[in-house]
């Protein structure tokens, strides 16, 4: 029992740190995640901030990814297009383990209308490698 005593505070400075690493990975992999999201949307001129994206648990069953984005007048399909493209270019970068991806635009002008789209990232994949076109990839979306 003496030697326990006296590797104490060794033993708690390691398990503190081991807590901290714990929690520090996944937040670092979600900035990443997030930061890349974020150079996708800006390029296509669609602005968005961290606060309105989600990531969710990757060791739940069915880890999902949700993004908020605000259409202008007329462009809400390109909106929804753009969140798609730049939510498959962050998980084909990050690896992050993500089966759904849920886009919800807001139109502003016609008294803060939502359109919430889902779709399955294998879909998502197929649009950004290219083998669907973009109006067949608005078809196969599920409108919620």
């Amino acid at each position: 029992m003496s030697r326990f005593v006296k590797y104490r505070s060794h033993i708690s400075t390691l398990l503190i740190m081991g807590w901290c690493l714990a929690f520090a990975v996944p937040l670092q992999a979600n900035r990443r995640f997030y930061s890349i999201v974020q150079q996708v949307c800006k390029s296509y001129r669609v602005p968005v901030s961290m606060d309105q994206m989600e990531l969710g648990d990757p060791i739940s069953e069915k880890p999902e990814f949700h993004l908020v984005l605000q259409s202008r007048r007329n462009n809400f399909e390109e909106v929804i297009m753009v969140g798609y493209i730049a939510s498959s270019q962050a998980i084909a970068r990050t690896g992050v383990p993500v089966k759904t991806i849920m886009v919800t635009v807001t139109i502003p002008k016609s008294d803060n209308m939502m359109l919430m789209t889902t779709a399955d990232v294998t879909l998502v994949e197929q649009l950004r490698l290219g083998k669907i076109k973009s109006t067949q990839f608005m078809r196969q979306l599920q409108w919620n």
